[in-house]
């Protein structure tokens, strides 16, 4: 499954949505987006550019397409969404 930008976008909005909210954020983006796989971690274990950020986060692609993930910058072959928190 790829990921679209338009896609990438309205993650980027729910994001801040459901921390203004107070809501789980792992729990709602999978509740909005049920065919991406999301993993949440600390920006801090990330030791690469993100693919986008945000004032509270940055997102990395991955692509399980092969027997190992990897992270990808290239939304026409991410099938997932790391979202670091940065806070």
């Amino acid at each position: 499954m790829a990921l679209s930008e338009t896609q990438i976008t309205a993650i980027e909005k729910s994001i801040d949505g459901l921390r203004a909210a107070g809501n789980s954020l792992l729990a709602g983006l999978r509740n909005l987006f049920p065919d991406i796989v999301f993993v949440r971690c600390d920006a801090g274990d990330m030791d690469t550019a993100p693919y986008r950020s945000g004032e509270h986060y940055q997102l990395f692609l991955f692509d399980r397409s092969e027997i190992c993930i990897r992270l990808t910058d290239q939304p026409e072959t991410a099938d997932g969404v790391i979202v670091a928190e940065l806070d």
